[in-house]
Order: C-alpha cells, then sequence, then structure tokens
C-alpha cells in the first residue's frame, strides 16, 4: 500500500481503528474520520466529522486531500451504529438514525471520493462495511432497522461498482460476523454467547477487528485488482450453515 492515500470512516474504535493501523503498518497515507476520538492519541491523523452531514463530508474529504497532498484514493467507509430492539418497540428516530449513519454516511463520503477522484483522472478502491446481518435475520438479536441498512451498504455497493468502474474505481464490501468490538453484544451473557459461538459459528470463536481489518486491506490493494461489486462474509464460517 505504500504510496496510496487512505480516508477511514468510523476509525476512533474498532474495525476503523484496526484497518487504519494496518493501512498504515503497510505503507499508505492514513486520515481517520470519526465523530468523537478516544481520549487517548490515537496513532494515525485525526478528523472530526458527522458522515450525516453532506457539508460536513465535503469540507472533510477536501481537508483530507490537503493533508494527503492529494484525493484519497483509498476510502474505507467504517463509521456505524447498532442498535437492538424489536420490530414493534422499533420508532421512526431510531430507524432515521440508524440509517443515517450506516448507509446515508457511506452515500455521501462514497461519493465525495469518487468525484474527487474522476476529476483527477485517478483511481482508486472503496470497501464499505456491510454484516452478515443484511445476509440472515436472527428472531433473538432483532435489529430490522440494522440489518435493513447494511442490507442498503451492499445494494449501494454494487451500484458503485458498476457506474464508476469507468473511472477506474473499485467498490467492494466485508460482512463481518460476531467480532470482538466495542459494538458488540453477544458476551453480555458470556454462557450464552458461548451457547451461541458453539451452535452458529464453525469456528466457534469471535472474530477480531485485525481479521476483519486484513480482508478489507487486501480488497483495497493491488492484489484485488480484478475484484469489484462482490461482499466478503469475514464471519467464521457462520453464513455457510
Amino acid at each position: 500500500m505504500a504510496g496510496r492515500r487512505a480516508l477511514v470512516t468510523g476509525a476512533g474504535s474498532g474495525i476503523g481503528l484496526a484497518t487504519a493501523r494496518r493501512l498504515r503498518s503497510e505503507g499508505a497515507a492514513v486520515i481517520g474520520v470519526d465523530r468523537r476520538w478516544p481520549l487517548i492519541e490515537p496513532p494515525i491523523s485525526c478528523l472530526t466529522a458527522d458522515v450525516t452531514s453532506r457539508e460536513q463530508v465535503t469540507s472533510t474529504v477536501l481537508r483530507a486531500a490537503e493533508l494527503l497532498g492529494g484525493p484519497a484514493d483509498v476510502l474505507v467507509n467504517a463509521a456505524g451504529v447498532y442498535r437492538i430492539r424489536p420490530l414493534l418497540d422499533l420508532t421512526q428516530d431510531e430507524w432515521d438514525e440508524t440509517m443515517a449513519i450506516n448507509l446515508l454516511g457511506p452515500f455521501l463520503v462514497g461519493r465525495a471520493v469518487a468525484a474527487g477522484l474522476a476529476e483527477a483522472s485517478l483511481s482508486g478502491a472503496i470497501v464499505n462495511i456491510g454484516s452478515t446481518a443484511a445476509l440472515v435475520a436472527d428472531a433473538a438479536e432483532p435489529a430490522a432497522h440494522y440489518n435493513a441498512s447494511k442490507a442498503g451498504v451492499l445494494a449501494l455497493t454494487r451500484q458503485m461498482a458498476v457506474e464508476w468502474a469507468q473511472y477506474g474505481i473499485r467498490a467492494n464490501a466485508v460482512c463481518p460476523g460476531v467480532i470482538d468490538t466495542p459494538m458488540l453484544r453477544l458476551m453480555d451473557d458470556p454462557v450464552a454467547g458461548q451457547a451461541y459461538l458453539e451452535a452458529g459459528v464453525p469456528l466457534r470463536r469471535l472474530g477480531t477487528a485485525d481479521e476483519v481489518a486484513a480482508v478489507i486491506v487486501f480488497l483495497a490493494s493491488p492484489d484485488a485488482s480484478y475484484l469489484t461489486g462482490v461482499a466478503v462474509p469475514v464471519d467464521g464460517g457462520s453464513t455457510a450453515i
């Protein structure tokens, strides 16, 4: 990834932070974006922005290009929220918030980055974060708003891929399963959580943010130069059952 210019949203924690670190370790210049940053000094350059605001996204993508010395040619849309709420209890505000962050955000940031690349006649790679929840439902963990937003991310990714191929921009997605990040609720009850892993995850363990980051960086790299429009499950085999 030497010489690449990367922009990672949701880089303050979890998969976004792991991906930013991995990109930097492989030689990319990296700018991280988040609504808030941890108290400890992050190991990357940071910008603060709300990905649901068109104005903030536009100014942040331009500022990132200034700091990187050119338009970002790698974008990882990792900003997201996860909420559990049964459908009958789900409010419109909860639905709207989840859709805004998880689906509108990747659209706004992706469009801004792609426009910059197209204007400069540069190729690039976008990786969006989906979820296995976009592929399967689970009555024991009701989150229709989250599931629908991530299904939208996969459809958005495919459309990015076919529309922006003419500009040399590839777009792919990863679909993490149960990953040990701050958003995970599975292990709030360790006994029930372990039972779930043994019954529903062939590898019988949680995944790590670093394992997801490795796949993201591969998809953004020249090694994946003929991959676009795909969604890769990183789930310990759960969607194979």
